[in-house]
């Protein structure tokens, strides 16, 4: 009965069950690297809220702020990755990733300050007497 079941053929189940084994192991070790390891605090979420409300916070970030007090997501399914297939929420994650994992950690975000405009102007920028 097994006399078709030649060595090639036992060396490419073999193979081929050792493929399914390590592509089962990282679907599985990628899934845990998808979500949080720890549920956000209270902290966290209101932290987030504050920032995401704020003028720091990316248009992106506050479109999401509006939609989720809206009551279509929550800062929970946010933060713990359960909405990361939202176009929205991907938006707003990629434009304020920095802040928000900052935030998460109990940190501030940096915020950087804006560079002043060039001036296009021959003005000086202070006055004396001898500039008139």
């Amino acid at each position: 009965m097994g006399a078709w079941r030649t060595a090639d053929v036992l060396t490419a189940e073999d193979v081929l069950t050792r493929s399914v084994a390590d592509a089962d192991r990282a679907i599985r070790e990628a899934a845990k690297l998808r979500y949080p390891q720890r549920e956000p605090s209270a902290d966290d979420v209101r932290r987030v809220m504050r920032y995401a409300k704020s003028n720091e916070a990316s248009p992106e970030l506050r479109a999401l702020q509006r939609r989720i007090a809206g009551g279509y997501l929550s800062w929970r399914q946010v933060l713990l990755g359960e909405a990361a297939d939202d176009r929205g929420v991907k938006a707003a994650l990629e434009a304020d990733r920095a802040a928000l994992s900052a935030l998460c950690r109990g940190e501030e975000p940096r915020v950087v300050a804006p560079e002043p405009a060039p001036r296009d102007d021959d003005e000086p920028l202070s006055f004396t007497e001898d500039a008139w």
